[in-house]
């Protein structure tokens, strides 16, 4: 065992910290920890119930910073819209004691499993044709819709438009919070309704030390993840004006480029605000 990793850690480290506790053992055991094996509800733990900060996360992987802010994000893992086991527990026997006094149940009817995604320009529409699985009363949206039986087939649709229009708006929150304040820890922005997830984190890169946003783009099709089927990522860099698509993450097969052509000019807005922010710098 390697003492020193012990070590290095061990003022985070006490009987309130053991999945963080265990992935040091595994490490000084000589383990290559790998961030992309994580379990999400084990970076929850680490994170909302042991109170581990990104940092530590990451020096524990050995990572950048914002690759764990990034995974933390994508599972929609932040402060004050994340539960705690205890929480949960406490709001499981809530929801229980409502059940027995008003005899309903929570289940849902079916399941939705989107096949694929598909981008109509023409006509405005994304369309996700989707199987149709029998609910069998369990936990949603974490179904296990594999044991279930298919009895249909369905499509969700929304505007490509409507979908523009949400990443705009939070850009603008986005724009209107840099005019009007001096920030130092990262900040969140969420914007959703019964189709549409655009959430969105303001956050300083301890590599290049210069100001970023990543904003996500989710629709809720099937209900199979806690922030909507993930379409994809994006990252814009404050200082330069350069963004990057991503679709590498998401939940469905996406083509970089047909996302950029899509949703480009989405950021025109905060361009103009970091040519404007240039100028004054001169």
């Amino acid at each position: 065992m390697d003492d020193k990793i012990i070590e290095r850690f061990k003022h985070v480290m006490s009987d309130k910290t053991p999945v963080f506790n265990s992935y040091v053992l595994r490490k000084a055991n000589g383990e290559i920890l790998d961030i992309e094996l994580l379990p999400p509800d084990e970076l929850k733990e680490m994170f909302i119930d042991e109170v581990i900060i990104d940092n530590l996360i990451a020096a524990l992987f050995d990572v950048k910073k914002d690759i764990v802010t990034k995974r933390r994000y994508k599972y929609g893992i932040k402060l004050g819209q994340t539960f705690s086991k205890k929480s949960m527990q406490e709001m499981k026997e809530i929801i229980a004691d409502f059940l027995q006094a008003k005899e309903e149940s929570l289940s849902v009817e079916n399941v939705l499993v989107p096949m694929k995604i598909i981008f109509y320009l023409e006509d405005d529409l994304i369309i996700a044709p989707c199987r149709v699985f029998e609910s069998d009363g369990g936990p949603y949206p974490f179904c296990n819709y594999e044991e279930l039986q298919e009895i249909d087939n369905e499509a969700f649709c929304v505007r490509i438009s409507r979908v523009r229009n949400e990443i705009k708006y939070v850009l603008n929150e986005i724009i209107d919070f840099l005019m009007e304040n001096i920030w130092d820890d990262e900040v969140y922005f969420e914007r959703e309704d019964d189709k549409v997830v655009i959430s969105a984190i303001l956050y300083t890169d301890e590599d290049s030390k210069t100001d970023k946003i990543s904003l996500a783009v989710s629709l809720q099709i099937s209900g199979l993840h806690p922030s909507g089927d993930l379409i994809f990522d994006s990252e814009y860099d404050l200082q330069t004006g350069m963004i990057t698509f991503r679709t590498d993450t998401s939940d469905f097969e996406m083509d970089d480029g047909e996302i950029q052509e899509i949703f480009m000019d989405c950021w025109n807005g905060i361009n103009r605000y970091v040519q404007v922010q240039k100028k004054f710098d001169i």
